[in-house]
């Protein structure tokens, strides 16, 4: 009788620590369609996904053009489909938990964002 071995991926989240931001970094600009100039839209990374121990997506916390606080997931197109949503769910569980003011006011985001993408020195 003939059987399969079946590899299953495994996939972990985390917070962002300081030594992830080259890595952040790169998927960041992979992404960029946008004008290279706009580094604002690296915000705040504040959590990442990892697959088969690699980094391959983060969320940031950036504030969109109602001036509102949102997350954008930039991943590095290793993900699939699932583990995107399975990201996207975790990150609204974490978001319901935190309380720092990056995550609830928007001129606190909007300042900390412009020092953070100045000392990251893009």
């Amino acid at each position: 009788m003939e059987s399969k071995a079946v590899t299953q991926e495994r996939i972990t989240f985390r917070e962002v620590y300081i030594f992830d931001m080259e890595i952040l970094q790169n998927i960041f600009i992979q992404n960029m369609h946008e004008k290279a100039e706009d580094k604002m839209l690296f915000g705040i990374p504040f959590l990442l996904c990892k697959k088969d121990n690699n980094i391959n997506a983060f969320a940031s916390l950036i504030l969109n053009q109602s001036n509102e606080i949102e997350f954008k997931i930039y991943d590095d197109g290793s993900l699939t489909n699932e583990n995107i949503t399975a990201f996207n769910d975790y990150i609204k569980k974490f978001l319901k938990k935190k309380r720092s003011a990056n995550f609830y006011n928007a001129a606190q985001l909007k300042q900390s964002t412009e020092h953070f993408v100045h000392c990251l020195s893009f």
